[in-house]
């Protein structure tokens, strides 16, 4: 996959962009969180199914390979961040007195599955990567159908529209089209130019420009905090769909060292920031005060997510990356041409 040049395009940047709208929706009306987690679903298929393709089909046991890498990836920061989630819980003495079964939770905050599911969740943002293993467990088989099929996604498409027929949302369906959006882009090599994702940031900037104008004039005209900019579902799926080519035109971007860290230190501030924000109960006192927590919270949570991603998301990233990398299966050696018979 040739890579380009463009560093407006940084994968990195792009990523942390939407982990801080997410942090926007928690801390502000502007609640487009829902686009942000669906864009990462795009991604989370298009890397899967090139990573499938060049890597973990090339290892022995192919499938065990490729599941125990994705766990080993994203479990270990999830526990971590599930107990942190739960200390400042009791640390200011908001954990519940019954939060549902005792074995669903110790499960589903150290292995993730389920935990969109759970009667209480600690960690709210914690539902997304419940759906990201779920589409772990069933991407081999997606991308073996769309790379024979492109017009396979449409199956994608009407399970996520029937999702309530497929267990709502406490399973994958309703997000199956975002990740097999990102799987048919890799499987099958679309490239938007490179004109054509700029038109989609500048209609997706434009539109966001717009909802910052609404927001501003609500403000002023002192309307009700709970009615500023309610944004519908319909519109999350929007902005979404309008950014979804520039979001597959960053992959195809070169990522310095520093641009792939803020695509790591992403993941991590995506699940550190609810804990945070509720810990300095942001959501409270005159608007003036609730800015300076969100300004504050912002500082710790950056500082917290470089510190888990220095000392222990990328040591064990590395042993990950070698364990795969030993399961390599050797490539073939090519047989010398067999000599000509003697006449």
């Amino acid at each position: 996959m040739a890579m380009g040049t463009d560093k407006v395009a940084s994968p990195g940047a792009l990523r942390m962009t939407l982990a801080f709208a997410v942090f926007l929706h928690h801390t502000t009306n502007f609640n487009l969180g829902m686009s942000a987690v669906l864009i990462f679903f795009v991604l989370s298929g298009y890397w899967v199914a090139a990573m499938w393709r060049k890597t973990y089909s090339k290892t022995t046991s192919a499938y065990f390979t490729y599941l125990v890498s994705r766990i080993w990836r994203i479990a270990p920061v999830f526990a971590l961040c599930s107990a942190i989630a739960w200390a400042l819980l009791f640390w200011r003495g908001d954990a519940p007195a019954a939060f549902g079964g005792l074995m669903h939770q110790l499960f589903s905050n150290i292995m993730i599955l389920g935990y969109n599911s759970l009667p209480f969740q600690a960690n709210i943002p914690g539902w997304s990567l419940d759906m990201e293993l779920q589409f772990y467990l069933i991407a081999p088989a997606i991308i073996f159908l769309i790379s024979r099929n492109i017009h396979l996604l449409v199956i994608c498409l009407l399970i996520s529209a029937f999702a309530p027929w497929f267990g709502g949302s406490a399973t994958v369906a309703p997000f199956l089209l975002f990740f097999g959006i990102g799987v048919t882009a890799a499987s099958h090599e679309l490239k938007p130019s490179r004109a054509f994702a700029y038109r989609s940031l500048y209609a997706t900037l434009a539109t966001l420009f717009l909802c910052a104008l609404i927001f501003a004039k609500d403000f002023m005209l002192g309307e009700s905090p709970g009615q500023l900019l309610a944004f519908s579902d319909k519109t999350n799926l929007l902005i979404a769909v309008m950014m979804t080519p520039w979001a597959l035109y960053t992959t195809r971007q070169a990522s310095a060292s520093t641009d792939r860290m803020f695509g790591e230190l992403s993941y991590i501030f995506y699940l550190l920031h609810w804990s945070v924000l509720g810990a300095l109960k942001t959501g409270e006192g005159s608007y003036a005060e609730r800015m300076l927590l969100c300004s504050e919270a912002l500082v710790i949570i950056f500082v917290a997510s470089y510190l888990i991603w220095r000392l222990f998301d990328r040591p064990i990233n590395k042993l990950r990356a070698s364990w795969v990398s030993n399961r390599l299966l050797a490539a073939p050696v090519a047989l010398p041409a067999a000599a000509p018979a003697l006449a």
